[in-house]
């Protein structure tokens, strides 16, 4: 298919990923499966969807993700061909439209130097409940620097599965941005590959991403590995600059620091090493060294959990 413009590529491990690709009302895309040494090899649901989608699939001899997850997506892109556009599908579910919504707008790439295509995410529970819509209002075209003002106010969310990103410019740039679990590695790449362009938004497609509790963003016993990759993202925002057309806002780092807070407060298991972590990320982030602040974040964090007890106990 000389016209197929997107691959649609599936770092494989878990089972559960190709329903939503052959329910596209457009079918011009080919899927390259990267099977990261899965226990569970995909043979079966392959052969289910074989004439449905069009698919490539390889078995790597060593399980990368468990010891280097981004290291497996890169190697992943090795696998895609001539298309121009690349969508990393990892855990989630996309609306029927997402490829026809994508082939409607590519008239729009050359006029507005387009880099990345972006659609809203629909966060769901484990067992596919609702539990989050992203209803905020999103600019149709927006540079990396206004994008991420508003990822880091918490007025848009981001995730790797809500984009479509340029193949040339993502290999160009290095392929994805490696962080420890991969946590801030789709941020940091969107940021990269939109560099010289701009960031679009398909507002009619959606991505449903499920909080399963085994993925990334839901597992809430790596805390520690995620503040130090967060650590690991604020140096490497700051060493990047060159990458944005202007200046963050004043604040902009305050509001970094102050997510990593919110984490340990509202949905992070009780550590200690994660105060000294957190000391570190907001020695950064405001350029102190004060230390009371983390000491009134620790005895907050002591007294929430002990009124959590308290309640359970009862």
């Amino acid at each position: 298919m000389n016209n197929v413009k997107l691959a649609v590529l599936i770092p494989y491990y878990k089972k559960d990923f190709l329903k939503s690709l052959a329910n596209q009302t457009d079918k011009r895309f080919n899927v390259y499966i990267a099977d990261d040494c899965s226990p569970n090899p995909p043979d079966d649901i392959i052969d289910k969807y074989k004439g449905k989608v069009n698919i490539v699939y390889k078995r790597y001899k060593n399980n990368l993700g468990r010891i280097d997850l981004v290291g497996h997506w890169n190697r992943s892109l090795e696998l895609i061909k001539d298309e121009e556009w690349v969508w990393v599908l990892p855990d989630d579910i996309a609306s029927e439209n997402v490829v026809e919504e994508f082939y409607n707008n590519l008239d729009n790439v050359d006029k507005y130097n387009i880099k990345v295509f972006r659609f809203p995410v629909v966060k769901l529970d484990k067992n596919g409940n609702i539990i989050n819509r992203d209803l905020n209002k999103k600019p149709k075209i927006e540079t990396n620097i206004n994008f991420y003002e508003r990822v880091v106010r918490g007025k848009v969310g981001a995730s790797l599965g809500d984009n479509i990103f340029h193949k040339i410019s993502l290999l160009k740039y290095g392929g994805f941005v490696n962080f420890p679990k991969g946590w801030g590695s789709d941020h940091a790449t969107i940021l990269r590959v939109s560099q010289e362009g701009s960031i679009y938004f398909l507002d009619k497609a959606k991505l449903y991403f499920r909080m399963s509790g085994i993925n990334i963003s839901s597992n809430n016993k790596d805390s520690l590995i995620k503040l130090r990759a967060r650590i690991l993202f604020v140096k490497w925002l700051k060493k990047n600059k060159y990458i944005f057309s202007s200046k963050f806002s004043e604040d902009f780092y305050k509001f970094f620091y102050w997510k990593a807070e919110y984490y340990i407060l509202n949905e992070w298991s009780f550590n200690f090493r994660q105060f000294i972590e957190l000391y570190k990320l907001r020695e950064i982030c405001f350029n102190s060294k004060n230390i009371r602040p983390i000491i009134k974040i620790f005895l907050k964090k002591v007294a929430k959990d002990i009124s959590l007890f308290l309640k359970v106990d009862r």
